[in-house]
């Protein structure tokens, strides 16, 4: 499998189109266009320990291109002669996982398509509370940001909608809950600032994904 450093553009998909994945053992999906070509740059999608994984982004919120092509590989098969795992990447802000469930579950303004956009097999990775620095340093030095006002209206108004129930997505609820109490909020480039980085943190969590 070759390294394609610059990406290559989501392909529009047709039904009778078939998708040769049978060499990935995981795909990952990515919030943000930059942190997909720094991750690209490092090749860590080639790595063994993982396996041969596929990065994707959408460019922030996704368009139907991306939707459509992640729910396709979603029911695609690899070697061992199942769908490979989904993960998804993302800041731990609201906006982040508003992202994250529409991949998942869709949106209110395609309802009438989701049924062939959503991926219901989707697992968020992160960004989450957990991988929030802990010490003593400064907001900014963490790479911490309070909320906005606009940031806490949106997640209230996403603990009200039934994919962030107790009963569909518990985590994610607690999540949510999380920055609201903490009044704090992050984005992805936050792990590059720890020693390891953001592809042995990445890696770990792939891992640990795929019950390695």
């Amino acid at each position: 499998m070759g390294a394609v450093l610059e990406g290559k553009l989501v392909p529009n998909i047709r039904d009778s189109d078939r998708l040769d994945i049978s060499s990935i053992a995981w795909i990952l999906v990515i919030e943000k266009e930059a942190t997909f070509y720094s991750l690209a740059s490092t090749m860590f999608y080639l790595d063994a320990s993982i396996g041969n994984g596929i990065l994707i982004t959408g460019k922030g919120s996704p368009d139907i291109s991306s939707r459509k092509f992640l729910r396709r590989l979603s029911q695609s098969h690899n070697a061992h002669g199942i769908p490979p795992p989904i993960f998804c990447l993302a800041d731990f802000d609201p906006y982040g996982l508003q992202i994250v469930s529409t991949y998942k579950f869709g949106s209110k303004a395609l309802a009438h398509e989701n049924a062939e956009l959503v991926v219901p097999t989707l697992r968020w990775l992160g960004l989450k509370s957990k991988d929030l620095p802990t010490d003593e340093t400064s907001a900014d030095e963490s790479g911490l940001m309070p909320l906005t006002g606009r940031d806490r209206k949106l997640a209230v108004q996403m603990l009200g909608r039934p994919a962030f129930s107790e009963e569909v997505e518990t985590d994610w609820r607690r999540e949510l809950q999380a920055m609201l109490m903490l009044d704090m909020k992050a984005e992805i480039q936050l792990l590059d600032r720890r020693e390891s980085g953001l592809v042995t943190w990445l890696k770990a969590a792939i891992k640990k994904g795929l019950g390695k």
